[in-house]
C-alpha cells in the first residue's frame, strides 16, 4: 500500500512542470500571431500614408487655385500667353502680374514684369500648368507628379470696352 501512495505522489510531484514541446507551441502560436499582426498594421500604415500624401496634394492644389482666384479678382484685365501664363494688369496702372511656371517646376506670382526678380510662390513640384481663356472664364488645369489633373474655371470680370457695347 506504502508504494502505491509514494508512486502517485511522485507522478503528481513529476508533473508539476510543462514540457519542452508545450513551450515551443505555445512560443510559435505567440509568434505566428504576432506577425500577423504586424503584417496588418504594416498594409494599415501604407495605406495610411497614402492617404494624408493624397489629403496634402489636394489641400495644396485648392489653395493655389484659391490663391489663382484672389489675384484675378483683385486686380483688372487677364489674358493668357502660351496657355502657360496668366497675365494680369494692375488696377493701380503699375504693370502686369504674371503667374506662370519657374524653372523649378512651381507655379509662381511674379510682379511687374514676366522675370522679375520678386515672385511668391503658390504651389511646388507639378508636372503641368495649362490655362486657356475663352470669353469671360479662365481654365486653369494643373497635373501633379503622381499624374493626378485637377481643373478649375474662374470668372473673368468684364473689360471697361465691353461694357459700353452691351
Amino acid at each position: 500500500m506504502n508504494s502505491i501512495r509514494e508512486n502517485i505522489k511522485n507522478k503528481i510531484y513529476i508533473k508539476k512542470g510543462f514540457t519542452l514541446i508545450e513551450l515551443m507551441l505555445v512560443v510559435s502560436i505567440i509568434g505566428i500571431i504576432t506577425s500577423v499582426q504586424a503584417i496588418v498594421m504594416c498594409k494599415y500604415m501604407k495605406v495610411y500614408r497614402q492617404e494624408i500624401n493624397s489629403s496634402r496634394e489636394s489641400f495644396y492644389i485648392n489653395e493655389a487655385f484659391n490663391l489663382i482666384y484672389q489675384e484675378i479678382n483683385n486686380e483688372g484685365y487677364v489674358k493668357t500667353e502660351n496657355n502657360n501664363v496668366i497675365v494680369i494688369r494692375r488696377y493701380d496702372g503699375r504693370g502686369f502680374n504674371y503667374i506662370r511656371t519657374n524653372r523649378d517646376s512651381d507655379i509662381i506670382i511674379s510682379y511687374y514684369s514676366k522675370y522679375y526678380s520678386t515672385t511668391n510662390n503658390i504651389l511646388k513640384n507639378i508636372k503641368d500648368f495649362k490655362v486657356e481663356k475663352d470669353r469671360q472664364v479662365l481654365y486653369v488645369s494643373i497635373e501633379t507628379r503622381k499624374g493626378n489633373v485637377y481643373k478649375r474655371c474662374f470668372p473673368l470680370k468684364i473689360e471697361e470696352d465691353q461694357k459700353g457695347s452691351s
